[in-house]
């Protein structure tokens, strides 16, 4: 089988998504994470091309539902407990590069997707918009409840722009 562009880019996007996910937590490996990224359904669902778009409450249901299988991949095989917030960051950089990096502005999955959360974000949000999300949030230490909490919030703050612009805080 020839190694195809989309081969080369899942593979890119899966090693930064590890990469990010790796900086919150030395508990898991690269490999082992990505084990857990391709057990969440997370690569999956965008290989499926998407259509309809899902609500962003049906994203959202889907996003915990494959934060909660990666977490349950790490446990079960690998015996390594990681949190939400990592979990959930190793989704959300993978499916920025697979999916949203590529879609137009107005791209309805593209908008409801999740920014990957880190300090960086959360203390430049907290100067811009006098928040106090980065003292109240740990991102490597979230649980599923807090971080929902927490998406709860940074949708108020988008408003009713895509969650991706919200990365206009992030500064790297």
């Amino acid at each position: 089988m020839a190694y195809s562009l989309a081969d080369a880019q899942n593979h890119f996007y899966s090693w930064a998504a590890c990469r990010a996910a790796q900086a919150g937590s030395a508990k898991a490996k690269r490999n082992e994470l990505l084990g857990a990224l391709q057990h969440s359904g997370a690569v999956q669902y965008l290989l499926r091309v998407p259509t309809p778009s899902p609500t962003s409450q049906e994203f959202d249901t889907m996003f915990y539902t494959w934060g909660e299988r990666a977490i349950e991949f790490l446990e079960k095989k690998h015996n390594k407990k990681v949190s939400f917030g990592i979990a959930a960051k190793l989704i959300s950089v993978y499916l920025k590069g697979a999916w949203v990096l590529h879609s137009v502005e107005d791209c309805s999955l593209a908008r409801n997707i999740h920014p990957p959360i880190d300090s960086i974000l959360l203390e430049t949000i907290d100067r811009a918009r006098g928040t106090t999300l980065s003292k109240t949030y740990k991102w490597q230490k979230l649980d599923r409840s807090n971080y929902e909490t927490l998406m709860e919030s940074l949708r108020k703050i988008a408003g009713s722009s895509p969650l991706w612009r919200l990365e206009e805080y992030w500064r790297p």
